[in-house]
Order: C-alpha cells, then sequence, then structure tokens
C-alpha cells in the first residue's frame, strides 16, 4: 500500500502544471511569551526549480525567493530537507530543497508470496484505518532503532510517524512526521482542477539557547488558498531561461 502511494504521488508530481498561484496565511506563534504574528502572502512558484515571487500582502515588499512555506506541488513522501527560520518579531522563512522523490520498481516474481520491506520503518494500520473506497486508509510508521541510532543531528531530524491514503485516488491526503525538540510537521493535500496540491501546512519545534540553555516552542500553521494555474509566466522573472 505504502510502496503504491509513493509512486503515485511521485507520478502526478511529474505532471504539475508548470507555474502556480496562490495565497497562503501562516499563523506564527510562541504561546509561553506570548507572542504571535500573522503572515499572508501572495505566491507565484514556478514549479520545475520552485522560483517563486512572493508578496507580503497588503502592500509589502516583493522578493524573488522559493514558493513560501513549502511550494504547493511539493510531495511530503520524497527525501527531502526543511529549511526554516523565525526571527524575534515572529517573521519567518522557509523551504524544501534536496527534494528526491520516493519511488518502488514493481517486483516480477514466480512466488506465491512477494515481501517488500520498508528498509527504515516499521509499518502498520491504524485503528481508524478503513479499506472503504470513500474512506483513507491510516498507515502508522515507527524507525527501527537501526536508523536512529544512525542519526548525526537527532535533534533536527525527523521521521514519517502517520499516512492517510484516499482510497479512491490511491494518493496521500496528509502526511505526518515527528522528531527530535517536539517536532512535528504536517502537510494535508487536496485536488484542485486535477492538481494534487498542499492546501495546509504545519510545523513547530521547540528552539534551544547556546548550550541549550532557554527554550522556546514555535508553531506556524498555514492555510493554503486562491489558486489559479496560468499557462504562461504571470511574472516576467519567472520567464524560463532561453
Amino acid at each position: 500500500m505504502f510502496q503504491h502511494c509513493a509512486n503515485t504521488a511521485a507520478a502526478i508530481i511529474g505532471q504539475a502544471p508548470p507555474f502556480v498561484t496562490y495565497r497562503v496565511s501562516t499563523h506564527v506563534s510562541a504561546p509561553s511569551i506570548g507572542k504571535q504574528r500573522d503572515v499572508i502572502r501572495g505566491v507565484m512558484v514556478r514549479t520545475s526549480d520552485d522560483i517563486a515571487v512572493v508578496q507580503d500582502l497588503p502592500q509589502g515588499a516583493n522578493q524573488l525567493a522559493h514558493g513560501f512555506p513549502v511550494t504547493p506541488d511539493f510531495d511530503a513522501l520524497s527525501n527531502f530537507t526543511l529549511s526554516w527560520k523565525v526571527g524575534a518579531h515572529m517573521e519567518m522563512s522557509s523551504y524544501v530543497h534536496d527534494v528526491q522523490p520516493l519511488t518502488y520498481k514493481a517486483v516480477q516474481s514466480d512466488a506465491d508470496v512477494v515481501v517488500v520491506r520498508l528498509h527504515q520503518y516499521r509499518v502498520g494500520y491504524a485503528p481508524d484505518s478503513s479499506d472503504d473506497q470513500t474512506g483513507k486508509t491510516h498507515l502508522t510508521l515507527e524507525p527501527y532503532d537501526f536508523v536512529k541510532r544512525e542519526v548525526v543531528r537527532p535533534d533536527s531530524t525527523f521521521f514519517l510517524s502517520d499516512v492517510y491514503i484516499d482510497n479512491a485516488s490511491g494518493l496521500p491526503a496528509e502526511i505526518r512526521y515527528a522528531g527530535g525538540d517536539d517536532i512535528t510537521f504536517v502537510v494535508d493535500y487536496a485536488m484542485l482542477e486535477g492538481h494534487w496540491l498542499i492546501n495546509h501546512a504545519h510545523y513547530e519545534e521547540t528552539l534551544h539557547g547556546p548550550l541549550h540553555i532557554g527554550s522556546l516552542h514555535i508553531i506556524a500553521d498555514a492555510v493554503y488558498d486562491q489558486f489559479s494555474f496560468p499557462a504562461q509566466a504571470p511574472d516576467p522573472r519567472l520567464k524560463p531561461a532561453t
């Protein structure tokens, strides 16, 4: 089930529209010190390389950057790196990079039973998992101990914890990660005009001061809307190089 889901996601990402425009409203908060801020941006992104024009709304800075906070055609089942930071005034920057889609080759065998293992995880079905065509399959994933022991930076590494698969499409509806320093990373998807895109993302982590003196838990919750899919570059800066 997981292998088929990963292959389905990788295939549909390969058919992403050339450009996506959207609005994203991100609520950034640090509850322990009573700070919060809403970051609302209009984004135009070239999906082939995640180059984006980012406009702080309503009339703030305009810059060439990456899709914020993560580009909407990002496949969260991929291998990837998430870079993010939050400033003293709750200003936030983030993007994903080094994305390598996760795919599995079909196994050809005359044996009665073929077992394909996920080398890093122990996978199971959660109690709320459903095999109904209109429901969702809920997979739980636990990294093996030998995998966790090999992590160089455990405080900033997270692993898959849950995948909710839409049974009708075979695509992930929600992907969850968990890791050290109270890291939680959640990505929710929706089908929009035939495109599989992120419509919600959530990230939280406990940040530590030098020598782990002092800590601060930061939460960022982003809602995407107002999507469009222009066939041509919506901004001259997004025209592909010739």
